[in-house]
């Protein structure tokens, strides 16, 4: 038996095709019972022998085999977990999950991400954000402020780069980011530095205005404030205010992420045009039209028409009601 040879292939060739996992070093027998890894896809695993017998031939006295391993796309002692779906081909080692065939880096910046979490280790691709830069950022082409200015401005924490870092220093410190119009906002990702003020209130406000955040809309007000925040408000303004500790607040913010899309878009990665005939933004998820539909049009989507002599038809009808004070608060009107 020794020199044999161990494969994992997806045919039953022989000799073996696929791939090498292990050969016996030469010479002298091998030991008894030995433990081989092979973390390799397949569907055969197949022992070869080739040396000969001066009189038999290759002689092999197999007396237990186990294989251990998963079905692809599981891992776990019980193969119970799912690999990761940002494993490229959802493929990864049965024994701690992490991607053989490397991570999906369709959206990372660098290229770079985690192969045990697919994280993306540097950071996101433009219009990205998120650990694995899998949502749309209204913040990329956002303005960014912080108060009091320092020479890590505001730029630095929508550039994309979880390396570079916006930080500042203050008795009165915030972070404001600034859309450009009002957007509907589904979430917030917020990845912040070493240096932070983390003790007390964090607060996150909403508003349409730059100067009025403090009397707009709190979207979060905690003593911890997370890496994602799920919200659900339209507005231009976020403000973010960190706590104080004395009379001093610092604060290192190296990514903000804000969630949604812009208010023609829907989608996942907002990639989707809504309706033509949409009163304004559509759904984030269905692409129905939330503030209705235009003049002459009906349906979730607003794609039906609605036939111009029924719609005077009933405009006649109402005038001539109201006109002779009949009531029509228990009418309904359906076209």
């Amino acid at each position: 038996m020794d020199g044999f040879k161990l494969y994992v292939t997806n045919t039953s060739t022989i000799p073996p095709e696929g791939y090498l996992c292990y050969e016996d070093p030469d010479p002298g027998l091998p030991n008894i019972i030995q433990t081989i890894p092979c973390n390799q896809l397949g569907r055969y695993v197949i022992y070869y022998d080739t040396k000969e017998d001066s009189t038999y031939g290759p002689i092999i006295e197999l007396c237990y085999v186990a294989i251990n391993g998963c079905r692809k796309g599981f891992w776990g002692s019980n193969c119970e977990k799912m690999c990761s779906e940002y494993c490229i081909e959802r493929h990864c080692y049965p024994g701690n999950g992490s991607c053989i065939y490397g991570c999906n880096t369709d959206n990372c910046l660098n290229d770079s991400c985690n192969k045990f979490t697919g994280i993306c280790t540097d950071g996101c691709m433009e219009r990205r954000t998120g650990d694995f830069c899998n949502k749309y950022n209204l913040a990329y082409d956002s303005s960014v402020l912080i108060n009091p200015n320092s020479r890590y401005p505001g730029s630095l924490a929508n550039d994309g780069s979880k390396i570079s870092c916006s930080k500042t220093k203050g008795p009165t410190v915030t972070f404001q980011v600034d859309l450009k119009e009002e957007s509907i906002v589904t979430g917030v990702y917020i990845l912040f530095g070493e240096h932070n003020t983390k003790v007390g209130s964090h607060t996150l406000y909403a508003s349409n205005t730059s100067n009025s955040w403090k009397t707009g809309t709190i979207l979060f007000e905690d003593q911890f404030l997370p890496t994602r925040i799920n919200v659900s408000a339209v507005f231009r303004y976020l403000t973010y205010v960190p706590p104080s500790q004395g009379t001093s607040a610092e604060l290192e913010v190296c990514e903000i992420g804000i969630l949604g899309c812009p208010p023609s878009h829907y989608g996942p990665v907002c990639n989707k045009l809504c309706p033509d005939n949409c009163n304004g933004p559509c759904d984030l998820e269905t692409g129905n039209c939330i503030f209705g539909c235009l003049n002459g049009w009906i349906g979730n989507k607003c794609e039906q028409g609605i036939n111009i002599k029924t719609l005077q038809f009933y405009a006649r009808l109402f005038t001539y009601l109201l006109y002779n004070n009949f009531s029509i608060c228990r009418w309904v009107l359906v076209i």
